[in-house]
């Protein structure tokens, strides 16, 4: 049976330091409805519509501020932007709108959120997601209509939040000349729009040039790229094919490793990993566990035990002569758009230059996905191996690519050790990762 989605909503007051508090049984609480549609806590356009469904307030959502999970319900509280709420709205029966002085009559769990919303209210200036401030919606739905409006492009539809949380922003605005994706990006991903803009000039027949690329501000506006997704398409040749088209991107891009450097990609290449290996796993296991996934002192006693193994696998990696390329760092089936015959390859914010073969560690459920095609992880291999035959012979492709995989999750546990989390204000959104790669390694 598929878990009750419980949305919990922080709805400020306009202008005063009050939050929305509705007639409960016998008490106040929070807004608080159900719905039995799935969505991931970030995507925030099915919240946006309860929220006008239910109370008839057309509001958009700052960020999630805490989820909880379990087999029957999956309860999350959103912090929404009241700044469009209008004095004629009529509050519903039993309703007011609350101080933090009333909040102390709710529910423990409730009041807990609602105190820590206020404490973040106070210190609004010193959040750096913009997105997560209030009025940033407006300011950002200006400048994309002050850019189609200088291409004369006519907007169908207002412009629709789709997504929020600290790694991005993303909107989609309806128009003549079909979709278009706004998306804005944090620091730590400042190198993604110059990326994104660079490939599209060196590969236009491989990468959609974006409308307009506003580097100093991280943003991006972006044609719609297609609607169907490598994870939606059941022939196995068309996976192949996709993994062979991105192996020559691959190939072609690893001649140019100090460009992509230079637009800021992290350099992660073999040796840089091998030095971070010990540093990584000599953490306490404090700092290495997230706020729902715990790694224990036993088990990071026995990686720690494994370092000179997983340097020596470094060492004996960069032994085969696969030169470091472009390495995706989220390379699962939906980041693969399909376009008639061609691939698009989407979604460059965890990129670094490094082993190339590193990608292909999120495909290793593509069994999963295909249930109907014989040895599916050995064809998917083996098709993207083939482009690198100009480098070594197919078994020892096969040698680089098995050790490549066995210490992959090391690489993007120091992605988010090292490049990630360290610039993040609200850490639970991303910090279960550093333990989710880490416990894949025992």
């Amino acid at each position: 049976m598929p878990p009750t989605y419980i949305h919990y909503l922080l709805i400020p007051h306009p202008t005063e330091p009050q939050i929305l508090l509705l007639s409960g049984d016998n008490n106040l609480t929070l807004p608080c409805y159900e719905s039995p549609e799935p969505h991931y806590w970030q995507t925030v356009a099915p919240v946006n519509q309860l929220v006008d469904q239910q109370l008839g307030l057309k509001l958009t959502t700052l960020r999630c501020m805490k989820t909880e999970f379990c087999d029957e319900q999956i309860t999350m509280f959103y912090a929404m932007d009241g700044s469009h709420i209008s004095p004629d709205w009529v509050l519903p029966e039993g309703a007011i709108w609350a101080t933090q002085a009333i909040v102390s009559d709710l529910p423990e769990e409730q009041k807990m959120i609602v105190d820590d919303w206020f404490l973040w209210q106070s210190n609004i200036s010193r959040i750096e997601t913009e997105w997560y401030r209030p009025g940033w919606f407006d300011k950002a739905v200006a400048w994309i209509e002050e850019q189609f409006d200088d291409r004369g492009i006519l907007m169908t539809a207002p412009i629709e939040q789709i997504r929020s949380w600290e790694r991005s922003a993303i909107l989609r605005a309806q128009t003549t000349f079909g979709q278009y994706y706004f998306k804005a990006l944090p620091s730590m991903f400042r190198h993604e729009p110059p990326l994104v803009k660079w490939l599209a000039t060196k590969y236009p027949d491989d990468f959609p040039k974006p409308l307009l690329v506003d580097g100093w501000r991280r943003w991006l506006l972006m044609p719609d790229y297609g609607s169907q997704t490598l994870d939606a398409v059941m022939d196995i040749e068309r996976w192949e094919s996709a993994l062979r088209h991105f192996a020559e991107l691959q190939i072609s891009l690893s001649v140019r490793i100090n460009d992509l450097i230079g637009l800021g990609c992290p350099d992660l290449r073999l040796f840089h990993l091998a030095e971070a290996i010990e540093p990584l796993l000599m953490s306490s296991a404090e700092s290495l566990s997230g706020a729902s996934l715990k790694i224990t002192d036993d088990e990071l006693a026995q990686l720690r035990a494994r370092i000179p193994e997983f340097k020596q696998a470094c060492i004996d990696l960069s032994a085969y002569s696969i030169p470091a390329s472009l390495e995706h760092g989220d390379f699962w089936a939906g980041q693969i758009v399909i376009d008639g015959d061609k691939s698009v390859f989407i979604d460059w914010s965890d990129c670094s230059v490094s082993h190339p073969f590193f990608s292909l560690y999120f495909l290793q459920d593509a069994d999963i996905r295909l249930p109907d095609a014989p040895n599916v992880r050995e064809r998917l291999r083996d098709a993207y191996l083939q482009l690198w035959s100009a480098y070594e012979p197919l078994d020892k492709l096969v040698e680089a690519y098995d050790l490549a995989m066995q210490i992959a999750p090391l690489h993007f546990a120091l992605i988010y050790q090292s490049h990630i989390l360290p610039q993040m204000q609200n850490q639970w959104e991303m910090n279960n990762m550093i333990t989710v790669y880490l416990k894949r390694l025992l």
